[in-house]
Parts: structure tokens; C-alpha cells; sequence
């Protein structure tokens, strides 16, 4: 098998998943079990909601960022056509409504009536037609970009109000590809060399008035927000802070109102007066195999591999019990279909050493230095059952990522690499199918890229469910990548914060500030 390593599509890699170990740090859960926000009692629409970020490493491009805090930053001020609620339904924000066609091969998206820029000037079809041409363009530089190969052909206007999505095969959940990352609507014309911290111009919620560097940026209410009747803060400010340990500080002194939970935020607020969000599973850490080569070209080690994990051991200890156990297939436990029929593996030594019979397994697990702990936790657990020699290669994500035929995440034996939530069959394009750019295990199965383009082509929920029981299946047996664990998020908010969130603070969430206020303190 021949996969396709080019240095742009290893660079969009590489910053996607930069954006992803930024976006645990702040992602956000929803409360809410519907669509709408709940009513911020006691709150003023005069409040001002203050939160912590680390300041953009560059020149902040809403197309092309894949730095975390810009991207928040953006999504203040921006809009998307559609947004992910904590529960993963889909929510017009500047779309109206979506249809397929009937063959399924294009999407067409009708924009809400009278939207307008920060600026006054309307926004229109052409302006989502000129950002998704940005997107998909061969010379694209956007982390957005790969969600949409070999699906998204062509974007064209219908009208001032309508925009039809051309699709290279069906693909029944492409409106959820509209709420991934770098796709909020900018002005036709807007250029890859604008700061956009400099003339920022967005739909979004707030507008920018003010970016200090070093310091932190200031927010306003957009009067011109299609929704802004539900947004009761009337300024959000951003504070730059250099690392976490400042933002504890800060949240404990009651100078921001939210932090991201941790051990260490746990620990130190106990017994304080704050509250917490409930948790959003947001990434699994992947256990790559290279299938191709010895030892895990044999199956019986794979599965040997797999069960002797004690996964419960790994939520306690590398998650602090902000996970759930993962049992090797990519639907994360907030998909809206969960597979059925398989048994949940758990640590087995005695089938371990019956699968290794007599056999010495050594090999070495490369990894970031963020997934270290991680590592270091499979590696005690192989070694204690026995038959495996383990030892670690931890690389800073530069080493890790870097370009090159042989950059080592996707070459090196054994992998641990980490992987925001996504659609199940976006995961098989991307990491099982047959030539797939980040097919780290060289695996191949026809007949799970098979399933996957039927579970795609059809809406039947009886149909899914089926397919997705055959995918997770094959995901399960085959084992070309070990899912020990789904990562999950809380943050932590000041008791003086009222209503509830909707959505995550992450681009699936559109960074959806309504509905919450702040109480004088």
C-alpha cells in the first residue's frame, strides 16, 4: 500500500492536531438537554463575563489559525452556518435550514433574512461561497481543509440567500462538516495577509474593539447579531495569561470566571465556592500498529496488546476519572448511534499469555511528550502482565510531526496520537481506509470502507445502526488501533456566572455565549 505523505497535507496534520491539544484545555459542556438557552437569572445585561487564554503564537487568519485561543478569539466575533449542541444536534446559527438532494450528492443551505456584517454591510451567498472556496482550494493552507477532501467538490450560489454544497459521493452527515474548524463566514475578498486582529469584521456575537498585546482583548455586543435579543452579556473580556498555574491564580482571586477542570484545579479548589459544567467527551488518545510488520502483523498480538490494558486503571491515573473506557472502536459515547453486540474488553492475563504462547513481544511506543503519561502507564501495564519488553520515545511535537517521508507518527511501529471527536466515518477515511494520509497502521479492509460508504449514503436509522454495529465490529476484531479511553472536559465557573451554556466553547459549539450572564458581585 502506497500512502500519500505530502508536506502539506503532514503540515495541516500537525496543526489540526495543535489545535486540538489547545481546544482540551477550554472545551466546554452544555447542560442543557434542548436547543435553547436557559434564562440568566439575576443577571444584567450590562454584565461582563471575564475569561483566560494564552495569547496567539501569530498573525490571527480565521481561515487558516489552528492555534486554539485565536480560534476562540475568532469565534466571538464569527459565525458559522451551523453549530453542535452538547448533545451533538444540529442548530441553524446563519443558516435557516439545510437539505439534501435527492441522490444525497449536494447539500443546499439557505441563509437566515437580513444578516449583516459587524460593519453594516450585508452578508450574502457569496460570502459563504468565497470562504468555503478558500477552504478547499488546492493551495489551501486552512486545518479546515481536511475534513472536506474527497467529499466537498464545488460551493455555488443560488441568489443573495442560497448556496448549494456539490458533493463527491453521498454523505448524509455533511452538515456536520459545516461546524469544523476555520469554517465561520468572513467577507468575499477577505485576504489570507489581513491581521484580523487589526479589521476585524465578523457575524458573530461581539465585535473586537480592542487587541492589547501581551495583555488581552476587549469584546462588545454585536447590535447586528441575527440573535442578539438572546445575548445578555454586554462585553466579554479576554485576559492573556502565560501558562495554567496563572489562571488558577487569576479564577482563584475572582479575576476570571471560568477555568478548565483538571486534577490539579480539582485539588485546589476544594472545598471553594464554585460550580462546574457537566463533561463533553472531546478526544480518544489512539494506539497505532503498524499491521504490516512484525510483531502486529499477528493478530493474536494485537489482541494480546488490547487486553492487557486495564482501562479502568488508565482513566483513574492519566485521566484523573475525567474519561470513559474505551473499548477500540472510534464512536465516541456521545455519538448519536452507539454500537451494539460487542463485549466491552477488560484485562485478561491468562488469554494474554495464551494468545503470546511462550512469545517475547519488544517494541517501542513513539509519542508527544503531552501523551507521555499515557505511555508511560501502557508500559508498566505490558511489562507487569508479561511477555513484553516496552520501552518510550517521547518527541516534542516538531520531532513528532515533522515533515518528511519518515516522520515518525506515521511511520514509527506504535503510535500514540491524540484525536478530537469526529464523525465514525470520517475516522475510517482518515485513519483506516486504504492510502489514507494518516493511516499511521497501513491497515486495509475493503469491506469496512465499504460499510463506511453506506453508512454515509443513507439516512435509515434502522440501516445505521446496523452498519455501524458491522463497522465497530471490524474496528474491534481487526484492532489496528486501540482505543483505551474517551477524554472528557469540564470547566469550572465562578458562582457569580448564571445560565447555562448550550454548546461547547470549541468551533462545534460556535463558541455560544447566550443565555449567560454574570450577577454584580
Amino acid at each position: 500500500m502506497t500512502v500519500d505523505l505530502t508536506s502539506r497535507r503532514r503540515r495541516l496534520k500537525r496543526l489540526a492536531l495543535a489545535a486540538t491539544a489547545a481546544a482540551l484545555a477550554l472545551t466546554l459542556a452544555a447542560c442543557s438537554s434542548g436547543g435553547t438557552a436557559s434564562p440568566a437569572k439575576g443577571s444584567s445585561d450590562a454584565g461582563v463575563y471575564t475569561l483566560g487564554l494564552q495569547e496567539p503564537d501569530s498573525t490571527i487568519n480565521p481561515l487558516t489559525t489552528s492555534d486554539y485561543n485565536a480560534m476562540f478569539l475568532v469565534g466571538l466575533a464569527s459565525e458559522g452556518l451551523l453549530s453542535q449542541d452538547a448533545k451533538g444536534k444540529l442548530e441553524g446559527r446563519l443558516a435557516d435550514s439545510w437539505k439534501a438532494s435527492s441522490d444525497g450528492r449536494s447539500w443546499t443551505v439557505t441563509l437566515r433574512d437580513g444578516l449583516e456584517f459587524s460593519d453594516g454591510s450585508p452578508l450574502t451567498s457569496k460570502d459563504v461561497v468565497a470562504t468555503f472556496d478558500s477552504i478547499i482550494a488546492e493551495d489551501s493552507q486552512s486545518p479546515g481543509r481536511s475534513s472536506f477532501d474527497g467529499i466537498l467538490q464545488a460551493v455555488a450560489a443560488d441568489g443573495d440567500s442560497s448556496v448549494t454544497f456539490s458533493l463527491a459521493k453521498p454523505y448524509a452527515d455533511f452538515p456536520y462538516l459545516l461546524t469544523g474548524s476555520n469554517t465561520t463566514i468572513q467577507p468575499a475578498g477577505f485576504s489570507a495577509a489581513t491581521n484580523w486582529a487589526k479589521q476585524p469584521v465578523g457575524a458573530g456575537q461581539f465585535v473586537l474593539t480592542k487587541y492589547s498585546a501581551g495583555q488581552g482583548v476587549t469584546f462588545r455586543k454585536n447590535p447586528k447579531y441575527w440573535d442578539a435579543k438572546d445575548v445578555d452579556l454586554s462585553q466579554v473580556d479576554v485576559k492573556f495569561f502565560a501558562d495554567d498555574q496563572a489562571q488558577l491564580l487569576a479564577f482563584q482571586s475572582g479575576e476570571i470566571d471560568q477555568i478548565a477542570s483538571s486534577p490539579t484545579v480539582t485539588s485546589t479548589l476544594k472545598g471553594s465556592d464554585h460550580k462546574e459544567t457537566e463533561p463533553y467527551y472531546n478526544k480518544f488518545d489512539g494506539i497505532f500498529l503498524d499491521v504490516t510488520k512484525a510483531p502486529f502483523d499477528d493478530a493474536k498480538v494485537r489482541e494480546a496488546f488490547a487486553l492487557a490494558l486495564d482501562r479502568k486503571e488508565i482513566v483513574a491515573t492519566v485521566y484523573g476519572g475525567d474519561a470513559a473506557v474505551g473499548n477500540d472502536t472510534t464512536f465516541f459515547p456521545g455519538s448519536a448511534i452507539q454500537p451494539k453486540g460487542l463485549e466491552q474488553r477488560e484485562q485478561d492475563v491468562a488469554k494474554v499469555k495464551d494468545l503470546l504462547g511462550g512469545k517475547k513481544v519488544s517494541f517501542t511506543i513513539t509519542t508527544l511528550d503531552s501523551e507521555k503519561t499515557l505511555a508511560q502507564v501502557v508500559q508498566q501495564q505490558l511489562e507487569a502482565v508479561g511477555g513484553f519488553t516496552v520501552t518510550l520515545k517521547v518527541l516534542t511535537s516538531a520531532q513528532y510531526y515533522a515533515d518528511g517521508a519518515d516522520t515518525p507518527w506515521l511511520n514509527a511501529p506504535v503510535t500514540i496520537t491524540n484525536w478530537a471527536q469526529r464523525l465514525p466515518a470520517q475516522y475510517i477515511d482518515l485513519i483506516y481506509r486504504d492510502g489514507a494520509v494518516w493511516n499511521a497502521s497501513k491497515y486495509s479492509s475493503p469491506e469496512l470502507e465499504d460499510l463506511a460508504d453506506q453508512y454515509e449514503s443513507t439516512t435509515s436509522q434502522s440501516e445505521r445502526q446496523d452498519l455501524a454495529d458491522r463497522i465497530a465490529t471490524i474496528e474491534w476484531t481487526d484492532l489496528p488501533v486501540i482505543v483505551p479511553a474517551f477524554a472528557s472536559s469540564k470547566i469550572v465557573l465562578q458562582q457569580r456566572v448564571t445560565g447555562t451554556f448550550r454548546s461547547g466553547q470549541d468551533f462545534p459549539g460556535g463558541f455560544d455565549f447566550r443565555g449567560i450572564g454574570v450577577t454584580a458581585s
